[in-house]
Parts: structure tokens; C-alpha cells; sequence
């Protein structure tokens, strides 16, 4: 069992939906206690306020195609102290969206204050989640940091604030206008131009970012994806 001449054990919770994952086993090959059960948020739990959120280069690609992957990052973002994003798998754009579109996503899920780790295959991961742990259990009973962390803009917000000349001010007043990223999606270029504070400008440059992915020919976000209003309250 690696203690790493502290005495310290790497414990983890596991998801009880990742039971079909090799990443558990390879844990207790590691050394880790390793437990499952139901989590609220995210798929791997480490004592001192750590959730992880695991998704295969398939999973991230699928997730946010169907708009799940901000409702999942949201809630590890606000149940953890220190939330972590765990991509698996060496080539990113291996899926159907386009790669401007999974980068920006990435970016966005960045400025969540949620750390990304990249991992090449299970094996890789559990090396990630046990060292986690370890680092975890060797601060024994320090306290963990305060969740009393600097207010982060809500997913949607994000997303759209991350266009150059939008702030996160302009981005709640198209979430409120629109309802949703989808929302501001399928609204186009025209209809927020005639929101306050946007105009023919911000519009363009919101089009290009969104609808193009960042350059001519991109593939567009999926309007399924984003956070409502209400999330943006």
C-alpha cells in the first residue's frame, strides 16, 4: 500500500455508476480505500471537499451534444471545494463536435474555476484520482478552504462572456432576454443587436464565436447546451 513513508492512505467514494469502469480497480491495485455508493455530484469523491467528474473523450463529445455537461459541471462546481473535470483519452476531437467547440468548452469550464485534468487512458486516471487522494490524506486535519470562495458567474454566463467584448453584465441581460444559451442560439445575430448594450459589433463578434466556433466554417454550439435565466440569478 503506498503511504509514501507518511502513513497516509489514499481513500476514495466511487460512483456507484462507475462499478463498469476498470478505474476502481486499478485504484485498489494503487493502494487506495477505495468505497462505492451514491454521489450527488460527480463520479469520485476525496475526503477534503475534492469532486471528480470523469468523462471519456466519447462521454464529453456526448454530453455536451445533449446540453448535460453543464448541469454536471455546475454541481461539482457547487458541492466541491475543489472540483476537477477529468477528460480520458488521447485524442480530444475523436467525436462529432467540432474541435473549436469542445475547446471552448473546456475554456469556459476553466473560468467555472473548475480544474481540467487530461488523462490518456483508465489506468492514467486512477493515477490522477490516487494522487489526489494521497495529497488529500496528507493534510491529515488541516482545514479545507473556505467555501466562501469569490462568486462564479454561472455556466451560461461564462460561456458567453468568454466572446472578447462581452461582459458578464452584457451576457445576464441576453440570458434574461433569450432564457437560455440555446435560447440566445437560436435568437442569431439580428435579434441581439437589438438588445441594449450589444449592437451590430458585439453581435458579429458574438456570431463568430458561437455560430462559427471562433472562424468561418466552424461547426455551430449546439442550442441545447447552457444554463437558464433562472440559473443565471
Amino acid at each position: 500500500m503506498d503511504r509514501e513513508q507518511t502513513g497516509a492512505i489514499a481513500v476514495v467514494v466511487a460512483d456507484v455508476f462507475e462499478r463498469g469502469s476498470v478505474v476502481p480497480a486499478a485504484l485498489l491495485r494503487l493502494g487506495a480505500r477505495v468505497t462505492v455508493e451514491p454521489l450527488a455530484a460527480g463520479d469520485y469523491r476525496v475526503p477534503g471537499g475534492v469532486l471528480i467528474e470523469r468523462k471519456t473523450v466519447a462521454d464529453l463529445h456526448g454530453s455536451l451534444a445533449r446540453g448535460r455537461l453543464w448541469a454536471q459541471v455546475g454541481r461539482i462546481r457547487d458541492e466541491a471545494v475543489l472540483p476537477f473535470l477529468l477528460v480520458e483519452g488521447d485524442d480530444l476531437d475523436a467525436g462529432p463536435r467540432h474541435p473549436n467547440a469542445i475547446r471552448g468548452a473546456l475554456l469556459a469550464i476553466a473560468d467555472l474555476g473548475v480544474a481540467i485534468l487530461r488523462t490518456r487512458d483508465p489506468a492514467d486516471s486512477a493515477l490522477w484520482i490516487h494522487r489526489l487522494a494521497l495529497r488529500q490524506a496528507r493534510r491529515g486535519t488541516r482545514p479545507e478552504l473556505s467555501r466562501g470562495r469569490a462568486k462564479m458567474a454561472p455556466p451560461g454566463i461564462a460561456v458567453l462572456a468568454a466572446v472578447p467584448g462581452i461582459s458578464d453584465r452584457t451576457a445576464r441581460t441576453l440570458l434574461e432576454r433569450f432564457g437560455s444559451v440555446g435560447g440566445v442560439l437560436e435568437a442569431g445575430p439580428e435579434r441581439w443587436a437589438e438588445v441594449a448594450g450589444i449592437g451590430s459589433v458585439r453581435a458579429h463578434a458574438l456570431a463568430s464565436a458561437l455560430l462559427n466556433g471562433g472562424e468561418a466554417g466552424g461547426e455551430p454550439l449546439s442550442p441545447a447546451c447552457g444554463a437558464t435565466a433562472a440559473d443565471a440569478g
